[in-house]
């Protein structure tokens, strides 16, 4: 045999023997690279661009790629150094039979050659032929017409290959200064060496009790989105430093309370179990750790993501109650301006709607007067205070609009608030007002729907003109503008309606005059929420992917470390229902631990959540709690599928 082709063929004959380890590294490998060639493609998609709302699905995607790409990076540095320590006697018994360490470095840059090389390729070739289909999901969930077609994305093959050839590269790295800094003799000792018992190390459990606590007080204390928004980062640091610490120091805690407990331990299925793990806890807390938070992001992702494309009908439906709204502006124009009267406006919307051959179920109109102020004691006020969004109209305007005549008095209102406290008497400006009727709901207009923030909205229905008239003479500046909106429903289907908005955006004419289409807004709505959902799809099977390989590696290092140890039990007596119990009773206690962490973390970030959902109009806390639940109970059987097939290869290890 020719020396050139002697380690070639030594790397490949390595990677075949432990094909048990590089197996699902290979695969993990491909189906990372497969995920970031697809979210290049929609990317760089020209169906994609061409489509309604590329925008939103394209940056989607974009931030897709950003997370593929670096999870990417911990995922196959994580797996290598897995397989790596696994080999340290092969590679201590090479040193030892004459290779030096410039021999073994070239065959790990083969083997890495020959990974990379089938990774990328198998990788590609999949993205490829599933990224026509995992397109037309894209389309379904967005609701956007399926275009036919077949691309192949050159920018995607070439970022791909770039992407993992350079991760490749760090991992050829860091197996390179492994070998650099090993010595043989510890290499061969180290299949052999054990771990001492862990100490309880009090102060660590302490931290991460107190960072866990921290992180779920910030998720229950936060009161409006804007403060979930700033925190939220702060309390997912704070609950990750927890749960590496718990999991170090709080797990070897939990196991020494085990074997304090003579009733529990002196079994035979439980204390062999509970007395291996006390001596393996310091390498498993890290392995853990990592699978309960890779379950957690699963859950949040997936049952967030989920809940925003269901609400998404009950979304249009609080922003926009009506099929289309004209709105003319009537302030903030120069008086040189020759702005069409509200009038003219009327009679333009009702022709082109009688040319348009449709009927309208609803249509009405009214003046709207909205600004900002502030509220301090009993005053709505122009100086410093809790700031408030004000919005005035007629009672004249508010009955056409609802069918409710209510009869006022100069110096009565019918109020609705949300946000603020508002007394039955109190004053705008100088002016003051008593409270004649609490409304339940607020004036249904389109785009009227509150976005939770620390701003208050305050409703007033008064009397007539004269009302408000005096209420807008009160010294708030330019805080205040006039509108004159029309508002209607439409019989005919979504695009007969779609097409209608279109007409009255052209057939009305003059400035300061804009339409608004619940049909026209829903098409944005749905290819963001729908890009939202596949992009949660996505990089939860990501996770799921990653909390698999992990689980598996972790039952391959638990069988060979376990398998001499079950031997002697069985030499010295214990039988094989025995052992089979007690294997029983440590894999539950490893494998189930981060899942039931997962589902505690996820329910403590529901209130945080819930509150981050209303930036986007989510209001019915209860829908989210059923999409986790659900979410939760489909990752418990994938979980469960996981651990069954990775506990067989657990078993035949140790049988």
């Amino acid at each position: 045999m020719r020396k050139s082709g002697f380690f070639p063929r030594l790397a490949l004959v390595n990677l075949l023997r432990n094909g048990r380890y590089y197996g699902p590294y290979l695969l993990s490998c491909s189906g990372t690279a497969a995920m970031f060639y697809i979210l290049r493609y929609l990317t760089e998609s020209d169906i994609v661009a061409s489509v309604r709302g590329a925008a939103y699905l394209q940056s989607l995607m974009y931030l897709g790629c950003i997370v593929v790409a670096l999870f990417s990076g911990v995922l196959l540095l994580y797996a290598n150094s897995f397989a790596m320590k696994r080999r340290q006697r092969e590679l201590g018994l090479y040193n030892i039979l004459g290779l030096e360490k410039r021999h073994i470095a070239l065959l790990c840059l083969w083997e890495t050659l020959y990974c990379a090389m089938t990774s990328i390729a198998g990788g590609i070739a999949a993205g490829i032929l599933l990224s026509k289909l995992t397109l037309l999901l894209l389309l379904q969930i967005a609701r956007l017409p399926v275009e036919f077609g077949f691309e192949i994305s050159s920018r995607g093959i070439a970022d791909t290959a770039a992407l993992f050839a350079a991760l490749f590269a760090l991992t050829l790295v860091c197996n390179l200064i492994r070998i650099g800094r090993s010595r043989p003799v510890e290499l061969l000792r180290s299949a052999s060496a054990g771990e001492r018992e862990p100490k309880t190390r009090r102060l660590l459990v302490v931290l991460g009790l107190l960072t866990t606590g921290g992180g779920y007080f910030l998720s229950w204390k936060v009161q409006n989105p804007t403060e979930a928004l700033v925190l939220f980062f702060l309390a997912v640091v704070l609950v990750m430093i927890g749960t590496y610490c718990l999991f170090t120091a709080g797990s070897v805690a939990v196991l020494k309370a085990l074997r304090s407990n003579p009733s529990y331990y002196y079994q035979t299925r439980h204390f062999t179990a509970v007395a291996g793990l006390l001596h393996r806890m310091k390498q498993n807390a890290v392995g853990l750790a990592n699978i309960c938070i890779l379950s957690t992001m699963v859950l949040v992702t997936v049952s967030t993501t989920v809940t925003l494309y269901q609400s998404c009908e009950e979304t249009l439906d609080q922003m926009y109650p009506y099929d289309i709204q004209v709105v003319q502006y009537l302030t903030g124009y120069d008086e040189d301006v020759e702005l069409p009267t509200s009038e003219d406006v009327l009679d333009q919307a009702e022709e082109t709607l009688a040319a348009s051959g449709r009927t309208a179920s609803y249509f009405s109109w009214l003046n709207l007067a909205e600004g900002r102020c502030w509220y301090s004691g009993n005053t709505l006020q122009w100086e410093t205070g809790a700031e408030v969004r004000l919005r005035l109209v007629t009672a004249e305007d508010y009955a056409r609009c609802t069918g409710r005549n209510v009869p006022l008095t100069a110096d009565q209102v019918l109020a609705y608030t949300d946000g603020l406290d508002l007394p039955d008497t109190f004053y705008i400006g100088s002016l003051p007002l008593h409270v004649a009727q609490r409304l339940e709901d607020d004036l249904p207009i389109n785009g009227s729907t509150r976005v939770g923030s620390e701003v208050s909205l305050v409703t007033l229905v008064v009397a007539d003109r004269a009302a408000l008239e005096a209420v807008m003479a009160q010294p708030f500046g330019d805080n205040f503008s006039e509108e004159f909106l029309i508002q209607m429903d439409l019989d005919g289907t979504g695009e007969e309606k779609l097409a209608l908005s279109e007409a009255f955006l052209n057939g009305i004419s003059g400035e300061g005059v804009a339409v608004n289409s619940r049909q026209d807004n829903a098409a944005d709505l749905y290819a963001m929420y729908g890009g939202f959902l596949f992009l949660g799809i996505f990089l939860g099977l990501l996770f799921l992917l990653a909390t698999a390989l992990i689980i598996y590696y972790k039952q391959i290092s638990e069988g060979y470390e376990d398998q001499r140890r079950y031997q002697i039990l069985r030499q010295v007596g214990m039988t094989d229902r025995e052992v089979r119990a007690s294997i029983h009773t440590q894999i539950l206690l490893v494998f189930f631990l981060p899942l039931g962490t997962a589902g505690i973390h996820t329910a403590a970030a529901y209130p945080m959540v819930s509150k981050l959902l209303e930036l986007f109009q989510f209001t019915r806390t209860g829908r989210y709690a059923l999409c986790t639940a659900g979410t939760l109970a489909v990752f418990c059987a994938v979980y469960a599928l996981v651990y069954g097939l990775t506990a067989r290869a657990y078993r035949r290890i140790v049988a």
